[in-house]
């Protein structure tokens, strides 16, 4: 069977390999959807407003610290096999989390299980389209693969409402892990078996070694373009969270705060397409810039809420930005990647990308804990405009780059 690196992005075989991953990215995306409402209302309750940030910051967490074991075991298994442990592992933790409800600790390790399942799905399946799909098209590709994502989190947040209102949260996390135990099914009756990569040396390094070695090798794109990659991260994590907590302090019942979620998510989702037109047409800074304003503003809104109208006006700010943001993180991870050592850099850039994710709940909690909400979305918002001023003069556009070097 032929290694999917070398799948060429029009062919038969690639095209007929990108529905899988779009159908399972869907499902994944409506359970992932779901947890994002479940577990701030969950920690709300039972912990206050920290524990509203940090049981479900303990999802990011895991997303973040699998990246680099994840690189390194896509170079050495493959990516089917990677993906499809990943989603077992986010399915595990979503049962987990029906056992243990009386303890905020042990929802905390099922939350971060079923992180660690999420991101190793994620990174699996962002190396292996950045591999099949050429430059030209990499942008309207993968901003397709967000936008699917995006109308599972437009689905999952209003199911969710309803459902943990007529059957109690346990039905909500059966439904989520029984959507990605469908995924890893479909994934792995439906991409082809593939070899490791044969080049890059992940498979003979630790994982410090690894980072060290393409932090020397790349470190000026890490520090720019991954800066502001790791502010938008941040920003994304803030809207997912500060919206069902804001939603419940001013009062409003989950399925309110489903509804407003999901009129968010439909925000975003209606961009993804022209956004990938955009992307590969006129560069990823198009997109990029007006998505790290438009969502530093939305943040800074919704955390400032203090009416059922507020909120919506801020959700769908925060959706708009996000939209323009459709498949930027995962696009620019490709675009700069070299083919040399793809997933050890993916892996490296995911690692420092998604570490705004696995901090802002905490950073956030802690301010709210110690001050207000609202200086919490202050804070979040400053760094997500500093982000957009960073990836506006620092970084060069990889589309001019990649057709001057031809």
């Amino acid at each position: 069977m032929a290694d999917v690196r070398m799948i060429a992005p029009a062919s038969p075989a690639a095209r007929g390999s990108l529905w899988p991953i779009q159908v399972s990215t869907w499902a994944s995306a409506v359970a992932q959807g779901a947890l994002f409402l479940l577990l701030p209302l969950d920690g709300l309750e039972r912990g206050g407003v920290f524990a509203a940030f940090a049981v479900p910051g303990m999802l990011g967490m895991g997303t973040a610290l699998v990246n680099v074991p994840g690189a390194m075991a896509v170079t050495r298994f493959g990516h089917r096999a990677v993906m499809t442990c990943g989603l077992l592992s986010a399915a595990l933790g979503a049962v987990l989390m029906t056992l243990v409800a009386d303890s905020l600790l042990l929802m905390g390790l099922a939350a971060l299980i079923c992180g660690l399942g999420t991101g190793v799905w994620g990174l699996a399946r962002l190396t292996y389209l950045a591999e099949a799909v050429s430059i030209e098209r990499r942008g309207r590709i993968i901003a397709s693969v967000a936008g699917v994502s995006r109308l599972g989190m437009l689905i999952g947040p209003a199911l969710t409402g309803f459902v943990a209102d007529a059957w109690g949260r346990n039905a909500v996390l059966y439904g989520a892990a029984a959507l990605n135990a469908a995924s890893w099914l479909l994934i792995a009756l439906s991409l082809p078996r593939a070899r490791a990569a044969a080049h890059g040396s992940a498979a003979a390094q630790s994982p410090l070694g690894m980072v060290l070695s393409v932090s020397r090798e790349h470190g000026r794109v890490l520090v720019t373009a991954g800066g502001a990659m790791w502010a938008l991260a941040l920003l994304r994590s803030a809207r997912l969270l500060l919206l069902p907590i804001c939603g419940t302090m001013i009062g409003l019942e989950p399925s309110q705060v489903g509804l407003i979620k999901s009129w968010s998510a439909a925000a975003d989702a209606l961009l993804f397409y022209p956004v990938g037109l955009a992307m590969d047409r006129l560069g990823r800074k198009w997109t990029a810039v007006p998505c790290l304003l438009l969502l530093s503003l939305g943040v800074l809104i919704t955390a400032w809420a203090d009416s059922y109208l507020v909120l919506v006006i801020g959700g769908v700010i925060a959706g708009i930005g996000n939209g323009m943001g459709s498949g930027i993180n995962m696009t620019l991870a490709g675009d700069f990647a070299p083919e040399r050592r793809r997933a050890e850099f993916i892996g490296v850039w995911r690692l420092w990308t998604d570490a705004g994710a696995a901090v802002a709940p905490f950073v956030m909690g802690g301010i709210a804990e110690l001050l207000v909400l609202s200086a919490a979305g202050a804070v979040t918002a400053i760094i997500g405009l500093a982000g957009m001023l960073v990836m506006a003069y620092l970084v060069p556009e990889p589309l001019v780059r990649e057709q001057e070097g031809r």
